[in-house]
């Protein structure tokens, strides 16, 4: 009788939650009782996201951040800081008395455990279950990552609600700093008030010039929010970009991981996304733009779990799972009661969850974690490079501009991060295919890697 140990955090201490071990622990002392050779796994799991936050906190407090290391280097050192706090959750456990076969832990960055997760991905990769591609994504500017589904925290908040004249509409927004990656405005297909205006173009003075939009229908839009009308950025919000997708609109990206304005806001380049929320709301106002504002309005904002940040809807290339064969027959084993759930409640939570599951961001921008095995040859592909050289400066920019002056040699030495562009030709590989490739950054999502435990 064997039970796995959920492996909790390798540099964290025992809370609230690994009260569960606790029914673990029973069970198999009862079982041990009754005769059988039971034994219960114990392991602890690397935690990427989680553990890389931590450590920055720890560089931070010395005056140094992530940016200051290459990436073998970073790894190296956050290996280090976690072998010297695991032991802490291990003794505490053991102070308790949890009767686990000690001897047989078992930690998510072992060589087996990576090399199983490698199998995997290779083997869903051949299936056609994993693709690179540039879909929306819950983007933390701060962390430089972005983030499941599960990871997002919505809190509630007051916060100003713009309407703003666009043509011959007036139009409410909370995000009026978007509003240069606007490639169309929506209105509800049943609403009345609008009928006319589908499909003709509207002419929109902005703070950049006039710009024409055509007005389209769709019925995602509530025709009881604000006007009725809407902005669409299919590049900075996800209801927008699936809106984009069945109108073949052009996705404009208006800010850039660092959660600033990029060159299509013009004067506003190179803002933070809340001063230049405030800037273009003044710059609206002073030239008669402006209708009103609602400063009592309340929403949902998405935000980072961990440190508590807005979250930024964004394009960027990710690795997905197609999720569409894989959560059926998960789903038909529910409804036909062949997984129970108690309380029973949770049967509902779950098929809901399902039925809305879009596909699954596996890669991550960060460093600790098991690096995706794929290697991209340089070539004439568009391959952004950040590293750093061999004086200690911070390069960054097109691999082939950076080729001028660095050999390849240094760029990989000190190589921090890379973003291939989608449709970039890849290898899947654990080993190098070449001299002339460059790796993959992005790590696996700790849920991806250590999902797969009880294998």
């Amino acid at each position: 009788y064997t039970i796995l140990m959920p492996p909790p955090n390798a540099n964290a201490s025992l809370h609230a939650g690994h009260a569960m071990y606790t029914v673990d622990d029973t069970v198999l002392r009862f079982k041990r009782m009754q005769g059988y050779s039971a034994t219960w796994i114990p392991g602890l799991d690397h935690a990427g996201f989680e553990t890389q936050f931590v450590y920055e906190k720890h560089l931070a407090k010395q005056g140094k951040s992530r940016f200051d290391f290459d990436r073998q280097s970073l790894y190296e050192d956050i290996l280090s800081f976690v072998k010297e706090n695991s032991g802490l959750i291990v003794s505490q456990m053991k102070k308790m008395g949890f009767s686990a076969d000690w001897n047989k832990s078992v930690f998510t960055l072992d060589e087996h455990v990576v090399k199983t997760v490698y199998e995997t991905f290779m083997k869903m990769h051949k299936e056609g279950l994993v693709y690179r591609d540039e879909y929306i994504v819950n983007y933390c500017t701060h962390d430089g990552t972005s983030l499941a589904e599960l990871e997002v925290k919505y809190v509630e908040r007051k916060d100003p609600l713009y309407y703003i004249k666009y043509g011959a509409f007036v139009l409410a927004t909370v995000r009026p700093e978007t509003k240069f990656g606007d490639t169309a405005v929506a209105v509800n297909p049943k609403d009345k008030r609008y009928k006319e205006w589908i499909g003709k173009e509207i002419e929109v003075e902005g703070l950049l010039g006039k710009i024409k939009l055509k007005v389209i229908e769709d019925p995602h839009v509530d025709p009881k929010f604000g006007t009725g009308v809407v902005k669409v950025t299919p590049g900075h919000d996800p209801n927008d970009f699936e809106m984009g997708k069945r109108h073949n609109l052009e996705v404009k990206c208006v800010i850039d991981v660092r959660g600033k304005l990029n060159h299509f806001a013009g004067p506003y380049e190179g803002m933070k996304v809340m001063a230049a929320r405030e800037q273009v709301a003044k710059d609206l106002e002073a030239r008669g733009l402006m209708e009103k504002v609602d400063r009592e309005y309340v929403h949902s904002v998405a935000t980072c779990y961990k440190c508590g940040r807005d979250l930024e809807p964004m394009v960027v290339p990710n690795w997905f799972i197609n999720v569409d064969s894989l959560k059926k027959p998960v789903i038909n084993a529910i409804k036909k009661n062949e997984t129970t759930f108690t309380p029973k409640r949770h049967k509902k939570q779950i098929l809901d969850w399902l039925a809305v599951m879009h596909d699954w961001p596996i890669s991550r921008q960060i460093v600790w974690g098991i690096r995706i095995p794929v290697w991209y040859p340089i070539g004439k592909a568009a391959i952004t490079v950040s590293f750093i050289s061999k004086s200690g400066e911070r390069e960054h920019g097109n691999v082939h501009e950076l080729l001028k002056k660095y050999d390849l040699s240094e760029i990989k030495a000190g190589l921090q991060s890379l973003v291939a562009s989608v449709g970039t030709p890849f290898v899947v590989s654990v080993d190098s295919p070449g001299e002339d490739y460059l790796p993959e950054t992005d790590t696996f999502d700790t849920w991806f890697s250590s999902g797969q435990w009880p294998i």
